[in-house]
């Protein structure tokens, strides 16, 4: 644990006072913070992230993201309290009620049903509205950046990707870039990042890439996702369940995008 940035984070509790809160420090989450579970008898969990340098930029930025969605009726964590130094930020937030939907319970075609109907309700928001862009420009720019600072973790590929550079498969990218269809999108849209209840309502949390982008940003990682976890069957029922014809060749493009973050 950080000890500066547990400092900071019962700083900021001590305002809700709740300062002797047990804060048991999770590694998902926001790259480059510091993230805490907080822990309080009788009530419900809550979580503190702080960030520093470049970090607290993107943390800030999460925040007006969620604060966005919150307010056109999308289940995300709702901010209780922030707090900021002259390198750094922290926040309070609430827990989107459920787990993580690798980790749901439900039967699992009430859980692909749920997770394909929240999709298709985010899509569904005004497109024109969203301030926040991740078009593919900017995630190919983004993607880019991360390639020449060697951020890139080549041995975490796909199979199919294995032996295949990240320079090259880029240059891949940016040679067959498809056309978008743009909606709201989440931008990290994994099962550890959809939280579902036991009536199968869901919430999304780690918000901060979420914007204007090609609804296969979405599409492709949850459902290559879901056939690893649940098996292809499920995949393909996804597929269904979201509706409208499955864009295979659309769907590998925004994978291969997705190794490069």
């Amino acid at each position: 644990m950080n000890d500066a940035d547990e400092a900071i984070a019962r700083s900021l509790l001590a305002g809700d006072g709740a300062s002797s809160a047990a804060l048991e420090p999770i590694t998902s989450g926001l790259s480059g913070a510091s993230v805490f579970r907080v822990l309080e008898a009788n009530r419900p969990p809550r979580y503190a992230k702080i960030a520093r340098d470049q970090a607290s930029i993107a943390l800030r930025d999460e925040i007006a993201r969620i604060g966005w969605l919150s307010a056109r009726g999308v289940a995300v964590p709702q901010v209780l309290s922030t707090s900021a130094g002259r390198d750094w930020f922290a926040v309070l937030t609430d827990a989107v009620p459920g787990v993580p939907a690798d980790s749901s319970s439900l039967p699992l075609p009430q859980l692909i049903d749920a997770l394909a109907k929240s999709l298709r309700t985010l899509h569904a928001l005004p497109v024109e509205d969203c301030p926040f862009d991740e078009t593919l420009p900017v995630r190919l720019a983004r993607a880019t950046q991360a390639v020449a600072g060697d951020e890139v973790e080549q041995a975490q590929f796909e199979p199919r990707n294995r032996g295949i550079a990240p320079e090259m498969l880029l240059a891949r990218l940016l040679a067959a870039q498809p056309a978008e269809d743009l909606v709201v999108v989440h931008g990290d849209a994994t099962l550890s990042n959809i939280v579902v209840d036991d009536n199968g309502s869901v919430g999304f949390v780690d918000c901060g890439n979420a914007g204007r982008g090609d609804r296969y940003l979405d599409l492709a990682v949850l459902g290559a996702e879901i056939g690893e976890h649940f098996g292809a069957e499920a995949a393909v029922m996804f597929a269904r369940s979201y509706g409208g014809d499955w864009n295979a060749a659309k769907a590998l493009y925004y994978s291969d995008l997705y190794e490069l973050f």
